[in-house]
């Protein structure tokens, strides 16, 4: 599959409306700057450039504790993690309820 393909199958990839997309993009690699997105299915709920460094987690969590109520109401059934290591997925699972 070309560049080209491959770049239309992941802008046109069907996402489960019921599952919260958590991701980080990062940028340049390794891991000391990116984006992270939560998403439920195609649509990008919050999403924020910042450092991925370990101090960054105490300052992920706040945000994502500010932006909690609009995470809940999305409706999402199940979480899928993309590029998040295990310790921080278990610290958005503890904010998630879950």
């Amino acid at each position: 599959m070309g560049l080209v393909e491959t770049l239309i199958s992941k802008v046109h990839s069907r996402r489960d409306a019921k599952t919260l997309y958590v991701s980080i993009d990062e940028l340049p690699r390794p891991r000391d700057w990116g984006t992270v997105d939560f998403s439920i299915g195609n649509l990008s709920l919050i999403s924020r450039d910042m450092s991925l460094d370990g101090s960054a987690t105490e300052e992920l969590v706040h945000w994502l504790e500010e932006n909690l109520k609009k995470i809940q109401g999305s409706g999402y059934e199940r979480v899928e993690y993309v590029n998040v290591s295990e310790g921080l997925q278990g610290r958005i699972d503890r904010v998630l309820g879950r």
